[in-house]
């Protein structure tokens, strides 16, 4: 299951989980949710590992992109 998993989207299915997961995060930061709140709902252990994702897969700190207007463009 692992390996078609891979071969039909390209990513493991836990890089899958974390874009997912992150994806949800950063909609939430841009909508209005304070850091903290944002990563206990969005399966954060705590907010230090929502920042290391943020500069990771964002290249941008979680209040970076909780102040980006996203209603533009």
């Amino acid at each position: 299951m692992w390996s078609r998993f891979g071969a039909q989207i390209g990513l493991t299915p836990k890089r899958a989980a974390m874009l997912v997961r992150f994806d949800h995060a950063a909609r939430a930061l841009t909508s209005g949710g304070s850091i903290g709140d944002v990563a206990l709902a969005c399966g954060y252990a705590d907010q230090s590992h929502l920042h290391r994702d943020a500069l990771a897969l964002a290249g941008f700190t979680p209040s970076v992109l909780a102040a980006m207007d996203t209603s533009a463009g």
